[in-house]
């Protein structure tokens, strides 16, 4: 088990990319065994030194992964470092030097799932706004190269019943993450990620699967030795990974399962001061974190993340090289 830090910082800039003049706001995530306080600070730094900078003159080439590079270079301690330059667009360099892309997009289709319990929500047809991320080897694909490899799925999954389309019948999010792995067209092809909601979804690499329940729990805590208190809308993610999805149900656990298991945990935690919570050491958010990932004794449980302001935080993981 393992607990690295979170930290996020933005900042706006100007450069050339295929001869075009533009600009973007820039948003880089930086997770890092550092404290937290350390690594927010280095990364905002570096932010800073970039803010409403013409980036032509300070890099050869000022493409994002160049970008990425150099704000990894600026902490202290290996991290990974991603770094978004558009909505829909970004790369990721991990810690020991891959570098990934990846293209995000949207779709509209419905879909029911044939064999939940009977009265289950699930098993009436409903449908979603899916979001899609799809991640690959930065040496062997673009931006551009995933967002054409997208285009043939999309004319064949947008407003249609998913049900009927060939290796969909059951389609959880976990068996459609895994179908679009399959089905893409792309070199290099790391992960696929599908955003049933807001706050699940999962994520297939190939042969392993995670996925995710996003929740939210708002608390107090001390702040200071002043006797001074401040409180955070915390943002708590619950990660459950496996080789094998169930084989009638097509998935690794039902997402309203999870919630409701962690139900006991969130009541402990939502509308309390953290500093009474039993058995809690510190409520900062590594000790937040392994709180959480020591007492939630469900099966296939790989992560928490605790966040305190939407990108600042710590991240719990019961396998140490594991960060998604």
């Amino acid at each position: 088990m393992t607990v690295l830090s979170c930290s996020g910082a933005g900042f706006d800039a100007a450069r050339t990319l295929a001869r075009v003049r533009h600009g973007h706001g820039f948003f880089a995530q930086a997770i890092s065994p550092q404290p937290l306080e350390m690594l927010a600070g280095e990364l905002a730094a570096a932010c800073a030194s970039l803010t409403l900078c013409d980036l032509d003159p300070l890099f050869a080439s000022p493409d994002d992964l160049t970008l990425a590079r150099h704000l990894a270079s600026c902490l202290s301690a290996p991290a990974e470092l991603a770094l978004r330059s558009a909505p829909e667009l970004g790369v990721r360099r991990l810690a020991g030097g891959d570098e990934h892309v990846w293209f995000d997009t949207r779709f509209e289709a419905a879909h029911q799932l044939p064999n939940v319990p009977a009265g289950h929500p699930c098993g009436r047809l409903h449908g979603h706004g899916f979001g899609v991320r799809i991640e690959a080897d930065a040496a062997r694909a673009t931006h551009a190269s995933l967002a054409a490899a997208w285009q043939p799925l999309a004319a064949r999954l947008e407003h249609r019943l998913l049900n009927e389309i060939a290796g969909l019948a059951n389609p959880t999010s976990e068996v459609l993450a895994a179908w679009l792995f399959a089905e893409l067209d792309v070199d290099g092809l790391v992960a696929v990620e599908v955003y049933e909601t807001a706050s699940a979804g999962s994520r297939f690499d190939g042969g392993r699967w995670t996925i995710w329940k996003t929740l939210r729990f708002e608390a107090a805590r001390a702040f200071d030795a002043a006797g001074r208190y401040t409180g955070h809308s915390y943002r708590l993610r619950l990660r459950l990974a496996g080789d094998a999805l169930d084989a009638e149900l097509g998935w690794l656990r039902d997402f309203g399962d999870v919630k409701r298991a962690f139900a006991p945990l969130y009541d402990a935690l939502d509308h309390h001061l953290l500093d009474t919570l039993p058995g809690l050491a510190a409520t900062d958010c590594a000790s937040l974190a392994s709180y959480i990932g020591e007492r939630f004794a469900m099966p296939a449980l790989a992560g928490v993340d605790v966040l305190q302001n939407g990108h600042d935080g710590a991240l719990w993981r019961k396998e140490a090289a594991c960060t998604r």
